[in-house]
């Protein structure tokens, strides 16, 4: 029965682990994404809107005729009905069909950024939790050292003054304990902001970064939005350059005391004068910037790819030194320490020393690789890389 009781609560466990890839999923529908997302949209219809003409228009007119003469008055109408018609309809058409994507991909800029931000956090978390975990270890090793002196102080072994030292040794990893605790709660309160994230099932492993995917272009979001916005630009100083971008066509009909009259109207806004001039003018800036956005984007890409190679390689070579000393060095000195202190070959001030020293190189180790996630982290954001693919 206990058997069969451990097994549904590992089943229940597993069920309800909740990875870094389930809070990617749980992005899109975040309130700060959905905003994000709908303020886009806006921003998209209000383009749409200022290059659509007005559509149909309608008027009546109803008056009374009073003849000076003296003949017969009477009352009188009018009615009108006129519509615009763009001439640029093909530049129009791939405008509004550019002006769409582009919104699409602006929204996946967004999305990404905010993946990336639940990379960052939930990095950090799985960090903090790992120093934590050593540093609850390196307290037990503390605790049972403790205990032996106090043993010691009993037997007149040792003089108060060394328990004291060491109570004080213990005291300082417990506050260090505590801080990073405060730290993994204040992580866990950022990550909530964005998404529903359960500490309880929170899932941290070892991850690997997949640099062929990370540092290949082709996987930011910003390049096919740059390429898209210089599209869409080029398509609106096609539209601005138009002499005669639109044309009216109005019928009218009027019933008066002694006539019917029907009109019929065209009108030809001309595009013409300082105004028009100044548009074009800000629509070939706005096309000639897109083109260099682009070209600047890709030197960009390339000299941080680079650099962020070259960090990688040095924060993967010190961790791994700092893991293998730890292992091998620091684990081994605290042990021999202890055993040479029972056999009274060595002081208590060298057993605590190797203990602080891996106190240290744990706190040295989790800043670099912190340092490192960071470094990884800050180059997804800024270039919309979705971190779906980045570890493996």
């Amino acid at each position: 029965m206990r058997k069969i009781i451990i097994g549904l609560t590992a089943a229940l466990s597993m069920l309800s682990a909740q990875s870094l890839t389930d809070l990617y999923d749980e992005a899109e529908n975040s309130p700060q994404y959905i905003s994000r997302a709908e303020m886009i949209d806006s921003q998209s219809a209000a383009a749409q809107a200022e290059r659509y003409s007005d559509g149909w228009s309608a008027g009546a007119d109803l008056a009374g005729a009073y003849p000076k003469d003296g003949s017969s008055s009477g009352g009188e109408f009018a009615l009108s009905v006129g519509k615009e018609f763009n001439l640029e309809r093909s530049a129009l058409g791939s405008f509004m069909r550019f002006n769409k994507e582009y919104a699409e991909l602006r929204k996946k800029v967004e999305l990404n950024r905010i993946k990336a931000r639940i990379f960052r956090l939930y990095g950090e978390y799985c960090i903090e939790r790992e120093a934590l975990a050593a540093q609850k270890e390196l307290a037990a090793i503390y605790s049972v050292m403790l205990k032996q002196i106090d043993t010691g102080v009993r037997f007149g072994e040792f003089d108060t003054s060394k328990a004291l030292m060491a109570h004080m040794a213990l005291e300082n990893l417990n506050l260090k304990i505590v801080e990073t605790q405060s730290r993994t709660r204040k992580i866990e309160g950022e990550i909530s902001s964005i998404v529903f994230f359960d500490r309880n099932a929170a899932v941290c492993s070892v991850w690997s970064y997949d640099l062929n995917y990370l540092l290949n272009p082709e996987n930011s979001a910003f390049y096919p939005m740059l390429g898209l916005k210089e599209k869409r630009s080029k398509e609106e100083l096609a539209l601005s350059r138009s002499r005669v971008p639109k044309i009216g066509v109005s019928a009218s009909y009027s019933d008066e005391i002694d006539t019917r009259r029907a009109t019929l109207g065209i009108s030809i806004p001309l595009s013409f004068g300082k105004k028009s001039e100044a548009e074009r003018m800000a629509a070939m800036h706005a096309y000639s910037a897109a083109k260099s956005e682009a070209e600047a984007m890709r030197r960009a890409y390339k000299s941080s790819s680079d650099a962020l190679r070259e960090r990688l390689d040095l924060y993967n070579t010190r961790v791994r030194e700092f893991e293998s000393s730890i292992k091998l060095t620091a684990d081994t000195l605290i042990e021999q320490s202890r055993m040479r202190f029972k056999a009274g070959e060595e002081s208590l001030l060298s057993m605590l020393k190797a203990a602080e020293t891996k106190l240290q190189m744990i706190e040295t180790l989790i800043a670099l690789k912190t340092k490192r996630h960071d470094a990884v982290a800050e180059f997804i954001e800024n270039y919309a890389v979705d971190p779906k693919g980045v570890t493996r």
